[in-house]
C-alpha cells in the first residue's frame, strides 16, 4: 500500500513510500529568450505551486499519483551563462543518484532548455526519439537575432542531431508560424496540428492522430506554456493569443496515454508577469499532475526498473 503524506511538493509525492521514482530536475535559464526575460524564477515558483496543501495526488480522471510515484526532486542546476553548459551541468545533477530507469521531468527555464534535456534523454535511452511538442510558436528558425542558440530555434538544433532525433516533431497549438518556417515545415515533413485544428476538430481526434504517428516510438514531451490562450497563462514570455484552454490540454494528455513517453519538459514560466492569483503557476502544476498520470501509463515506465540503460556522455 503506497501513501503520500499531506505536505510538500508535487501533490505529496516527494513523502511517498512507493519504490518507483519520477525525477524532478529544474533548469533555471533565460539566456536564450528574445522578449520577456524571467523564465529562470521558473522551476521554482512551478514547484511552489504543487503544494500539497492546495492539490490532492490524484489526476483528473482518478489516478492515485501514490500507487505509482515516489517524486524524487533532484533541484536546480546551477545556473549557466552558456548556453553549451546546460547539457553537461542536466547530465551532473541526474547522475548524482542511480535512477538511470526513472522517467524525468524537466522544468523550464525559456524553451532552449528542452534541446539539452531532449539530448540528454535519448543519450540515456541510446538511441533517437521523437518529440511532441506544445507552442504557440514552432520555433524553427535557423538562427534568431543572429543567434544559433534562441529558444526560437530549438527544433533545427533538436533536428540536426539525427543520433538524438528520428526526425519525428509533431507540434500542437501553433499559431504564429511565419513564411520562413512554414517552408521549413513543409520541407522537413514535421506535422502540425494547429491551434485553429484544435478547435475545430477536437482534443479526442488530435490525441488519436498523435498515438497513430508516434505508437510505436519513444517520445519526449515538451509543453510551452505559451501554447494555452494568455487568458489561462498570461505569465510567460512571449504571449499568443487565439490559443488552448487548459481543459483542452488536459484532454490531449488524457488521449496520448500509451504513447512510450519518456521523459517531459514544462517551459516559459516568467512568475513576474504572472496574475496576481498566479494563474500561469497553478495552470503548470495541473499539467504537470496529468503529465505524470500519463507517464504512468507508458510501456516504458511498465518495463523492469532492472534494464537500467545508464547515462552516455
Amino acid at each position: 500500500m503506497t501513501r503520500a503524506r499531506k505536505n510538500g511538493t508535487f501533490f505529496g509525492l516527494t513523502e511517498s513510500d512507493n519504490k518507483k521514482h519520477f525525477i524532478v530536475l529544474g533548469v533555471p535559464w533565460d539566456g536564450t529568450s528574445s522578449y520577456r526575460y524571467g523564465a529562470k524564477a521558473g522551476p521554482d515558483a512551478i514547484r511552489s505551486a504543487t503544494s500539497s496543501r492546495l492539490y490532492n495526488r490524484f489526476t483528473d480522471d482518478g489516478i492515485d499519483l501514490a500507487a505509482r510515484w515516489r517524486v524524487c526532486d533532484h533541484g536546480n542546476i546551477p545556473i549557466a551563462r552558456d548556453p553549451s553548459k546546460l547539457e553537461e551541468f542536466v547530465v551532473s545533477a541526474l547522475s548524482r543518484h542511480n535512477h538511470a530507469n526513472s522517467p524525468v521531468l524537466f522544468l523550464g527555464g525559456d524553451h532552449f532548455i528542452t534541446y539539452p534535456c531532449f539530448s540528454v534523454t535519448a543519450k540515456k535511452l541510446g538511441r533517437p526519439i521523437s518529440l511532441i511538442y506544445f507552442d504557440a510558436h514552432p520555433d524553427l528558425y535557423e538562427s534568431y537575432d543572429g543567434k544559433a542558440f534562441s529558444h526560437a530555434t530549438v527544433v533545427t538544433r533538436i533536428l540536426e542531431s539525427e543520433s538524438n532525433c528520428t526526425g519525428r516533431v509533431t507540434y500542437v497549438g501553433i499559431r504564429a508560424s511565419t513564411s520562413e518556417q512554414d517552408a521549413r515545415i513543409e520541407k522537413l515533413g514535421l506535422t502540425v496540428y494547429r491551434a485553429e485544428d484544435v478547435f475545430k476538430d477536437g482534443t479526442d481526434t488530435i490525441a488519436s492522430s498523435l498515438k497513430s504517428l508516434l505508437r510505436e516510438e519513444p517520445v519526449y514531451i515538451s509543453i510551452d506554456l505559451d501554447c494555452l490562450d494568455p487568458a489561462f497563462a498570461p505569465g510567460v514570455g512571449n504571449p499568443q493569443p487565439g490559443g488552448l484552454a487548459t481543459r483542452q490540454m488536459m484532454e490531449i494528455l488524457h488521449g496520448l496515454r500509451g504513447l512510450n513517453v519518456l521523459a517531459a519538459d514544462i517551459v516559459e514560466y516568467c512568475p513576474r508577469f504572472d496574475s496576481p492569483a498566479r494563474i500561469t503557476a497553478f495552470a503548470a502544476a495541473i499539467l504537470i499532475k496529468e503529465v505524470m498520470g500519463l507517464i504512468a501509463k507508458s510501456p516504458f515506465v511498465q518495463e523492469d526498473s532492472a534494464q537500467e540503460s545508464g547515462f552516455r556522455r
